[in-house]
């Protein structure tokens, strides 16, 4: 979906006529100075069921997956698409022309599950939904941005950067206004107050006002005339959940079908007891089950192709073959776990935040947390214990002193991207560090997290096979609640992520809702880089982000062989993005 606004009439249709040559169009409606068409760059355009283009009046439009009452937002909306936004479940795209004073106002769901892009191109100002619909518009292919180049290598993307200089893209919780002059306006509708706190009278009362919400987004993405609704299920918390709500809100009279992954090489990544513990427990009929690391699945490069938007968008043939399977089943909806983490998780941070607060309990708690997990206590009371009592001015001159990097920057960084790395990776955050280092660190995550990666890839191929990927959690209400609840809530004892457990105490099986062992995949994929080390060490030996005074491919390829190298099927994340920014720079650029 797109928008064009300019001055020039003439200019404006010249526009829309290169467009059209561009991708699939279909104009939805035009006033003199502005118009809104839909497009497809992978086929026909989007499939209606998917993205049904609501006319809320004459200038007021939205791109949704679920279409919003019309006569309810037409007396919402005045001269403000944000009124859309907030109004309307799940993610969606909003625009409205406000005729009087001549301008666009673009706005999308709070959580940038949607992005928007915009540039003036020539005499035309455009908005789209996608980077690379604009950067085909444009006379010359977009410069790269460095500084959004270091946050991938450095391990931390920051989605409120494109990585075009011509570019811009809204940052989560913004509006846009577009003049015909050219001049743009972005204006934030929504955002974490640091200053909303909830104190409730019990831990009975925070679980009952949790489950409420959880339980209404789920529902929020269920239409009535959904009689067979698709949820990934793996055997973790987040999945299992939202699976559970979903088969209880859809009843006896319809289905939910649990769609899971099955890991055949890496044992470390099966959660089939967990998965089978749950049609047990549920009694879940004709479950779908994946073998996600088997046959083609084992090529690192067939498997992730990455979209020209971003190297975390990746288009894989998994994706499509999940939604082949959905579209057979006979459903166009799929539920996921994703943002659970982001929601749910709480911080390490929490214990010493307690701590400092008097609260010496904590110490017996995380020593009783260390025996049910297994862990060793003196690195963990080290880490939230000793490390945070430090100043972080002498652990920034020590790193100094020995030649390190600053923290959690990889080694492969020249100072140049180091310094861009470290002077944009960090959005404004309206928490103090000092005061609230669990609400500042939850902040960061939420605001930079490599979730939306896979919200967006999900999306671009769900969206050709008429299917709709709704994400729960990824609900302002939800995120609203849970950084307003005491950060013991969320995480305490052995249990991150304690609020969702004791919501769901009731509808999981034991073994699942407190199980004290969380299944990472960091197995899969480091074997998965073993098994293509020649192909990706050739990748990695490009010398393209070395040339723009980026990446120092000699310690990047020292690292890639220390972990093809070791004895353990293990990868850093960073290095996996470095890997796909590699593979995004080569397939695109």
């Amino acid at each position: 979906m797109f928008a064009m606004v300019a001055a020039n009439h003439h200019a404006l249709i010249e526009l829309f006529n290169q467009a059209s040559q561009v991708a699939s169009v279909r104009l939805l409606w035009q006033n003199p100075n502005c118009l809104v068409a839909s497009y497809n760059q992978h086929g026909p355009v989007h499939n209606a069921r998917v993205h049904q283009f609501s006319f809320t009046n004459a200038n007021a439009i939205v791109a949704s997956s679920r279409a919003p009452d019309n006569n309810e937002l037409s007396t919402q909306i005045v001269e403000d698409a944000t009124a859309l936004s907030r109004s309307i479940k799940g993610s969606h795209s909003a625009f409205c022309w406000v005729a009087d004073k001549q301008h666009l106002i673009a706005s999308r769901d709070a959580l940038n599950q949607h992005c928007l892009y915009y540039a003036r191109v020539g005499q035309v100002t455009v908005v789209s939904s996608e980077a690379s619909f604009i950067a085909g518009l444009l006379p010359a292919k977009p410069a790269l941005n460095p500084a959004a180049l270091a946050c991938w290598l450095a391990g931390e993307p920051n989605p409120e950067l494109c990585l075009y200089n011509n570019i811009d893209v809204l940052p989560l919780g913004c509006s846009l206004r577009a003049s015909p002059d050219g001049s743009i306006h972005t204006q934030p509708f929504w955002d974490i107050d640091p200053a909303h706190r909830l104190e409730l009278a019990s831990d009975d009362a925070y679980r009952d006002a949790f489950y409420q919400l959880l339980y209404e987004s789920v529902g929020d993405h269920i239409a009535g005339d959904d009689t067979l609704v698709v949820s990934q299920m793996s055997g973790g918390m987040d999945s299992t959940s939202i699976t559970a709500l979903a088969h209880q809100l859809l009843g006896p009279q319809r289905s939910c079908r649990p769609l899971s992954h099955l890991y055949s090489q890496s044992e470390s990544c099966d959660e089939s007891d967990n998965i089978k513990a749950m049609y047990a427990h549920l009694g879940l009929q004709d479950p779908i089950q994946i073998t996600v690391d088997a046959g083609a699945h084992r090529d690192f490069l067939s498997l992730y192709p990455t979209d020209f938007d971003s190297p975390g968008t990746v288009l894989s043939p998994r994706y499509h073959q999940e939604c082949e399977i959905i579209q057979a089943a006979g459903s166009h909806r799929l539920l996921t776990g994703n943002g659970g983490d982001e929601m749910c998780w709480g911080h390490a941070s929490a214990y010493t935040q307690r701590l400092k607060q008097g609260e010496f309990g904590v110490l017996s708690e995380v020593l009783k947390a260390c025996k049910q997990t297994g862990m060793a206590p003196w690195p963990v009371f080290r880490s939230l214990f000793v490390k945070p009592m430090i100043p972080q001015s002498l652990m920034a001159l020590a790193r100094q002193i020995k030649g390190r990097q600053p923290a959690d920057l990889p080694a492969w960084l020249t100072p140049k991207a180091s310094a861009l790395a470290q002077e944009t990776g960090t959005v404004t955050n309206p928490f103090n560090p000092n005061k609230d280092e669990v609400g500042y660190a939850r902040y960061q995550a939420l605001k930079t997290t490599s979730t939306f990666n896979s919200l967006r890839s999900y999306q671009k191929v769900a969206w050709q096979y008429g299917i709709e990927v709704a994400h729960p959690f990824f609900d302002p209400r939800i995120a609203e609640f849970s950084f307003a609840v005491p950060p013991k809530q969320l995480i305490r004892g052995a249990y991150p992520k304690w609020l969702l457990r004791n919501a769901m105490d009731n509808l999981l099986p034991d073994s699942v809702c407190w199980n004290v062992q969380k299944v990472t995949f960091d197995n899969h994929f480091g074997q998965l880089v073993k098994d293509n080390a020649e192909s990706l060490r050739k990748l990695l030996e490009d010398t393209r982000l070395e040339e723009m005074g980026l990446l120092d491919n000699s310690k990047l390829l020292s690292a890639f062989d220390q972990t093809v190298g070791s004895n353990k099927a293990h990868v850093h994340v960073d290095l996996l993005y470095a890997i796909l920014t590699q593979r995004w720079i080569q397939q695109h650029h």
